[in-house]
């Protein structure tokens, strides 16, 4: 889960970007080098300046 800094959850549908074809590569195609943005300590969406409140899964990726 993750917010796009300075969007409302209403804009967010004009504010996509990349993590959007992350998430679907990962939710669809089960693309473990997509769910790395999102799953284990170092998930990158953590550590992107662009999105507050974020959290990850911990588990690790197998």
């Amino acid at each position: 889960m993750a917010r796009k800094a300075g969007c409302e959850h209403g804009q967010m549908l004009y504010a996509a970007d990349g993590y959007v074809t992350a998430w679907l590569m990962w939710q669809l195609q089960g693309d473990q080098r997509a769910a790395a943005a999102f799953v284990g300590k170092n998930a990158e969406i953590l550590t992107n300046p662009l999105y507050q409140d974020q959290q990850v899964f911990w588990e690790t990726l197998q």
